[in-house]
């Protein structure tokens, strides 16, 4: 298996808190992942149109997607990719398991953008940090809502976090320093740790922003509030090895 990650790549890891794989994944290759993810996200949707809410998720606006992989062999098997298997092992080591996945549909013409979190301010979990893929299923722009990033604010720690109108949130949306955007092409990745401070902008496009979120972590993830074990994890690499 070729290696994926450059060693610039791995500085801009540890140093800056992320990077970007561009263009990971081909039309062709995303063609039958996007078709069964968009059916979830239908279905999620008509839930929200009767609803209103559901947790973090609104109606017409944005919708979180989650576990998917759990439910659907297909969505699995993406995430059991060798791609993934070289990414994971490289910066977690030879034992992983698949955390969480979820997609991230953005509504067009939206109001709000997804506050500045950590993605471990929502369950702190031990060993911390664990990785995020953030894959883009179309073209995330500055326009129709792109992943921003505070580069280096990994080092701070898990920072306290408060809830908001819109998600918890552990920095404000009108401090001087606003990061950086990251737009990328579909198909490509932007690769971060759980304790990467990032927002997501406003959709003021006239389209949908649809985004595919896989989260790995060492095998043996626990809840660092009770030191249980993180139920329903999937395993995914054992000794630097694919699990069947």
């Amino acid at each position: 298996m070729r290696p994926l990650i450059s060693p610039e790549q791995h500085q801009q890891y540890e140093e800056r808190g992320f990077f970007v794989l561009e263009d990971l994944f081909t039309a062709t290759d995303l063609e039958p992942l996007l078709a069964v993810l968009e059916k979830h996200h239908a279905l999620h949707e008509a839930r929200l149109q009767q609803t209103g809410t559901e947790g973090i998720s609104r109606a017409g606006e944005i919708a979180f997607t989650a576990h998917i992989a759990r439910n659907d062999p297909t969505v699995l098997a993406f995430c059991r990719r060798p791609e993934f298997i070289a990414i994971t092992t490289q910066l977690l080591g030879p034992d992983v398991d698949l955390y969480w996945d979820q997609t991230v549909f953005k509504g067009p013409e939206g109001q709000h953008q997804f506050p500045w979190h950590q993605d471990d301010g929502y369950t702190p979990v031990t060993p911390s940090p664990y990785l995020t893929l953030w894959l883009a299923l179309n073209d995330a722009t500055v326009e129709n809502g792109c992943v921003w990033v505070l580069p280096g604010s990994h080092r701070l720690g898990l920072l306290p976090h408060k809830p908001g109108p819109t998600g918890l949130t552990c920095y404000p949306l009108d401090a001087p320093d606003q990061g950086v955007p990251v737009p990328v092409r579909a198909g490509s990745v932007v690769v971060f740790q759980s304790l990467t401070v990032h927002k997501s902008g406003t959709n003021r496009s006239s389209g949908m922003r649809k985004a595919y979120i896989i989260q790995y972590a060492q095998a043996g993830l626990r809840s660092a509030l009770t030191g249980e074990l993180i139920p329903g994890t999937i395993p995914i690499a054992r000794g630097g090895n694919a699990v069947a």
